[in-house]
């Protein structure tokens, strides 16, 4: 089910960032990968090393995106803990 509010989904739809790289940034892994909406930083997910969760700690940047970018994408809010809707 997608959260219908987040204050963070507007600065999801605003942003204009393209992710660095296609791999995680941290340690290199191909995929499973997850963009930073903030910065376009690219992190492996939680069922890899959670490369895109420590950057949310690090950083406090909310909203991550599935990777590859497009149709499938999904994006995440590690604020409210949900998805969100598509944008």
């Amino acid at each position: 089910m997608l959260k219908t509010e987040c204050s963070h989904a507007a600065e999801f739809i605003k942003a204009d960032v393209t992710p660095h790289t296609e791999k995680c940034e941290v340690c290199g892994i191909n995929g499973p990968s997850r963009m930073c909406a903030t910065c376009g930083f690219v992190g492996c997910c939680e069922s890899m090393n959670s490369h895109d969760t420590e950057h949310w700690k690090e950083t406090g940047h909310p909203i991550i995106a599935r990777m590859p970018l497009g149709e499938a994408s999904w994006i995440w809010c590690y604020e409210h803990g949900d998805y969100l809707k598509d944008a």
